[in-house]
Parts: structure tokens; C-alpha cells; sequence
């Protein structure tokens, strides 16, 4: 397998990894223009950009980077020797050379879990894909699940609400927002959020105040004192609107809060 290769497989699962290359160099180095290095984690890497400390030091930068979402280049000099004012990052090498790595972040994008492919979900979407989420629509209808009526999907899986939510094993950061064509749809998916103790950053229904008010207190029902804190229902925020796509941006713009962490007055 190569870096590639190894780069398509984490794509494919939705993990984010950082691909550091060196793009240019002066003098004596290590690695030579080309060498890349994939960072999983500081125990998962493939690749070299020349080992030693500017190595280490790759895969620290690679790391950070994958918080920040920063891609970017940086210049190194590998010499202990360094001018005072010297903008490069200064390691402690016996190499004396420059070289410049270009750091690029992949698969850092949020999953979003869309249970109701309607109208809404529709809308939904396609606001979403002017974003950056991986939306994964689930629908148990064959006439919404496909790619013609819903071609902002990044993935459709045509299955029973309750079946799938059963079965799915979402990664803590990630959303999920239901609004199947039926209330008693919803509260199964939910039940089941909730009966497996799914961790996640965000649940969203779509119902009014009252509705709202009692799936809250079914579910409390039913598992007693739990946390409600990340469920948000009404779905969206109050921006005013009534048409689905009015709907899709208030949504929208309530999971793009959640995501950086945006207290709203």
C-alpha cells in the first residue's frame, strides 16, 4: 500500500490525517523534495520526510495542524547555528540545510446523520453542501432514497429508521438531525439514541414547542434523569420562516454554532 492508497482508506473512513511533504530545499537534508510522510497520530504514520528530529518534529507540527485544520507551509533550518533573526524554525541538526514542508489536512470534515430525505432533508442538504459536512442521508422510503431526489447526499442508505439507528456507530463529534415523515418514526430513532447511550455532539429534531416538550418527557420516562443537553428540539434557530428551505437555513445555522462553539444572544 502506498501513501495514496493509504490516504483513500482513512477518506473513506471519515478520519482525519495530515500529509506533510517537502516542496523545497537548500543544502544538505535528510529528506528530498517529494518525501512525504500520512499522520494518523503520533503512533499511526506512513511515509518519511527524512527521520530524525525534523521527523518528530513533522509529525508534532502534523498533529497540531489537525486541531486547527491549518494547512500551510513551514520552513525549517537544521542547524543549531542559526542567524538572530532568522524566520525559520531552528532544529538541532547536524545537517546545516533548509527545507520547507507543506503541511495539508484531509478528512477533518463533521459527519451529519439526516434521518428524512422530504423536503426539508432535501433542502437540507443542499444548504449543508455549501458547508463543510459529510451528510449521510437515511431514508426507508426507495423513492427519496437515491441519488436522483436527493443529489446533495454524500451517502444513502435506504433502511428502517429504527434498524439503522440500532445498528450505527457515530463518532462523538458528530450530528444528527431527524425529521422522518412521522412523529412515531422520530421518537423510534431517538429511543434508540438514547437506549444505546450514543455519544454525540449534537441531536436535532424537528416538532413544535409542544411536541418537543413531549418526546422530552418520554424519553425522560423511560430512562429516567438522562441528559438532554445536546438535544434540540424545536430543531434551528429562531431566524424566522416557514418554507422548507427557510427551515434548512435555520438548521444549518444552528449546527455551524454547535460546531464553533458559538454562544447565540
Amino acid at each position: 500500500m502506498n501513501i495514496f492508497e493509504k490516504a483513500l482508506e482513512l477518506e473513506k473512513q471519515h478520519k482525519p490525517f495530515v500529509i506533510a511533504t517537502v516542496v523545497k530545499v537548500e543544502g544538505s537534508t535528510p529528506g528530498k523534495i517529494g518525501f512525504k510522510i500520512l499522520v494518523e497520530d503520533k503512533d499511526k504514520i506512513f511515509g518519511t520526510v527524512g527521520g530524525g528530529e525534523i521527523e518528530q518534529e513533522v509529525i508534532s507540527e502534523s498533529i497540531r495542524r489537525m486541531k486547527t485544520k491549518e494547512n500551510g507551509i513551514v520552513e525549517y533550518l537544521l542547524s543549531g547555528d542559526a542567524p538572530i533573526k532568522d524566520k525559520a524554525k531552528v532544529l538541532n541538526m547536524s545537517c546545516s540545510g533548509r527545507c520547507w514542508i507543506f503541511y495539508e489536512v484531509f478528512g477533518n470534515k463533521p459527519i451529519v446523520y439526516i434521518f428524512g430525505g422530504g423536503h426539508v432533508g432535501h433542502a437540507l442538504l443542499k444548504q449543508l453542501s455549501l458547508l463543510n459536512f459529510h451528510k449521510i442521508l437515511i431514508d426507508n422510503r426507495p423513492e427519496f432514497a437515491n441519488k436522483e431526489a436527493n443529489p446533495y447526499a454524500d451517502e444513502i442508505i435506504l433502511s428502517d429508521y429504527s434498524e439503522y439507528a440500532y445498528t450505527f456507530n457515530p463518532p462523538e463529534d458528530a450530528f444528527i438531525v431527524v425529521m422522518t415523515h412521522g412523529h412515531g418514526f422520530d421518537f423510534d430513532v431517538i429511543e434508540q439514541i438514547y437506549a444505546r447511550n450514543l455519544k454525540v455532539r449534537y441531536i436535532g429534531v424537528i416538532a413544535s414547542k409542544t411536541k418537543a416538550q413531549k418526546l422530552k418527557n418520554q424519553i425522560k420516562e423511560i430512562f429516567g434523569d438522562v441528559d438532554l443537553s445536546n438535544l434540540h428540539s424545536p430543531i434551528g434557530l429562531d431566524i424566522g420562516g416557514e418554507t422548507p428551505q427557510e427551515i434548512a437555513l435555520s438548521i444549518a445555522a444552528e449546527l455551524q454554532a454547535e460546531l464553533y462553539k458559538k454562544v447565540l444572544k
